[in-house]
């Protein structure tokens, strides 16, 4: 893939301890690799039919994908060898850009404090870096219409909050304070951001081309029931969404439902002990998730997170959690 980067930055400095500032950034990348499928079934409306001498009542159904493939079509004796058959190519296409607000302040009785703002969109063709070939899942769901498949990229966070401190305790002057006090050192760090774009899906052939991950039909203008994010709730209304007629993709865009927001909240407390020259005794304590919520789990597909296809029993639900409460101990000796 060629990538291009720029950025516009202004700072601001507010006395000795506060430094402010604002960023404009963005990117694009083209050539990136992606997938279509060049034999693809086509679909013929109606029936009876007949293909390569077989009658069909129905002329396209799901249990005749292969006998109407292109190839199949074209070249019956050669094309019926073949089933699904893809093409690599680096035609995909996305960009980036976000506005960065950055506050902090500088170390002052112990105390240094950050906090940055970013709002920002990503749009991309379909392209899937991790899972290159012609067995791949997900290919253009059109083969001919790239831009059918255009639209807020996986990665994408609209909204995105991050807050870090830093305290650590002074050197008393009283001896007993100083070896059980000083140099304590606590850290936290909070993050925020919205929710990850996903996609419905049909969770069945509807278009009857042989292509997996079609979309579904939105027939309501809100998907969403219960946005608590909330263990077992009914994350999107299943009313809101409809099966598309045989032979047709749904309306729906790729990537245009937002998932439940993200947060985390972590903290570490840690002291080193000089031991003599050159030598030192560290203990550390950390946790993770320190309010130990429960958080709905998100992957790229969404599958641990909602059912997503409408044939699922469990369309819609949060099915899932990221981690509860994690603590771990360490100790080190560094000499």
């Amino acid at each position: 893939p060629t990538t291009s980067s720029w950025n516009l930055s202004v700072q601001r400095q507010a006395g000795s301890a506060w430094l402010a500032s604002a960023s404009y950034i963005g990117n694009s990348a083209s050539h990136v690799w992606a997938q279509k499928q060049l034999n693809p079934a086509v679909y013929f409306p109606g029936g009876p039919c007949t293909l390569n001498g077989v009658t069909y009542n129905t002329c396209s159904s799901t249990t005749n994908t292969n006998q109407r493939r292109r190839f199949i079509l074209e070249k019956p004796a050669e094309g019926g060898l073949l089933g699904l058959v893809g093409e690599i190519d680096a035609g995909a296409t996305a960009n980036y850009h976000a506005m960065l607000l950055s506050l902090q302040r500088q170390a002052g009785r112990g105390v240094t404090v950050s906090g940055n703002y970013t709002w920002s969109h990503c749009i991309g063709d379909y392209a899937d870096l991790n899972s290159i070939g012609p067995d791949q899942a997900e290919t253009y769901t059109d083969p001919n219409n790239r831009r059918f498949d255009r639209g807020n990229c996986n990665s994408d966070r609209r909204h995105i909050v991050n807050l870090t401190s830093v305290a650590e305790t002074p050197q008393f002057s009283n001896a007993t304070l100083r070896m059980l006090a000083t140099g304590w050192r606590l850290s936290g760090i909070y993050k925020w951001s919205s929710g990850q774009p996903f996609t419905v899906i049909n969770g069945s052939d509807r278009a009857l081309t042989g292509i997996d991950n079609q979309r579904a039909n939105q027939v309501l203008a809100s998907p969403y029931l219960d946005r608590s994010g909330r263990p077992l709730s009914q994350f999107l209304n299943p009313a809101a969404f409809k099966f598309p007629a045989l032979g047709a993709s749904g309306n729906m865009g790729r990537g245009n439902i937002q998932g439940p927001s993200a947060w985390s909240f972590d903290i570490a407390l840690s002291r080193a002990f000089q031991m003599g020259e050159g030598k030192r005794f560290e203990v550390r304590a950390e946790a993770y998730n320190v309010t130990n919520s429960f958080r709905p789990a998100f992957t790229t597909t969404g599958a641990s997170l909602l059912g997503l296809s409408l044939a699922s029993n469990t369309f819609g639900q949060v099915r899932s959690s990221l981690d509860p409460r994690l603590m771990q101990f360490a100790v080190k000796y560094v000499f």
